[in-house]
């Protein structure tokens, strides 16, 4: 099956032009973290898409009760996913699936599909090197500037799970770079949209999938 997206923290690098402006760059980043976090830095203005896979042979039609299971607190990623970040996720995911028609059950024995998720996050560096020389009429009076941007990358995964079986049937896969949203209506709005495009081609056929 398919692997699936992310979601993550960004922030920006000063460019980098020997020792001193090395050192002016990191004091003036960390001067500006603050303010970039506030603004959300690194904000898409594309719209939010999933990548989604599924067992051809499952027939999703009678799929109509679904059943939330609990997170797997044993793992190190979702360790770091506290209670409340949990419980907002939750009401994404179910606030979408209801608008879509289907009904949220809390036994497991009333369920046509248990739902699980799970959140990876992924350190990562972006290193860039531009040229500053004029180049015209100079020789070697040039030089380089190199950009660091350093963020998080989050992939959020969601399974269905067959309850006979017991194994995935249909999986979908959200990434994108993690970030500080102090603003709460712009976080749910956030939330809303990833939940709607994990989910938008679910059941399988629906959504041009």
């Amino acid at each position: 099956m398919s692997r699936l997206p992310k979601v993550q923290v960004c922030m920006s690098a000063m460019p980098v032009r020997g020792a001193k402006a090395m050192w002016f760059g990191r004091f003036i980043a960390l001067l500006a973290l603050p303010v970039m976090l506030l603004l959300g830095a690194c904000a898409s203005t594309s719209a939010p898409t999933a990548v989604t896979d599924f067992d051809r042979s499952f027939d999703f039609t009678g799929v109509r009760k679904i059943a939330l299971q609990p997170i797997d607190r044993t793992s190190v990623s979702t360790i770091n996913v506290s209670d409340m970040q949990e419980s907002r996720i939750n009401e994404a995911v179910q606030a979408e699936l209801q608008r879509r028609g289907f009904e949220l059950v809390s036994d497991n024995a009333d369920a046509d599909m248990f739902l699980t998720w799970h959140l990876v996050t992924q350190e990562r560096t972006d290193v860039r090197t531009f040229n500053t020389g004029s180049g015209y009429n100079c020789w070697n009076c040039g030089g380089s500037s190199v950009s660091v941007r350093q963020f998080t990358q989050g992939t959020f995964i969601v399974d269905m799970i067959d309850p006979v079986q017991l194994r995935s049937v249909w999986r979908s896969t959200f990434e994108s770079r993690m970030r500080s949203e102090p603003d709460r209506e712009r976080a749910a709005e956030n939330r809303r949209a990833a939940a709607e495009a994990i989910f938008r081609h679910f059941p399988p056929g629906a959504g041009g999938s």
